[in-house]
């Protein structure tokens, strides 16, 4: 989609929404990636061990 960038920001203009910089994006990724769940094991397998998370800080 070549006007991808126009529709976004007309898009974000009309439900006034602020659009976050990449820095922001990519720390708010790390952010969920590695503190979401910390308090959480996901044993589903079949050696009921739990995985193993994929990003390690």
């Amino acid at each position: 989609m070549p006007d991808l960038k126009v529709r976004r920001d007309r898009a974000a203009a009309a439900l006034r929404l602020g659009l976050p910089t990449e820095a922001e994006v990519l720390a708010r990724l790390h952010e969920v990636a590695t503190e979401a769940g910390k308090n959480f094991t996901l044993i589903f397998t079949p050696e009921d061990e739990p995985y193993d998370p994929l990003i390690k800080d």
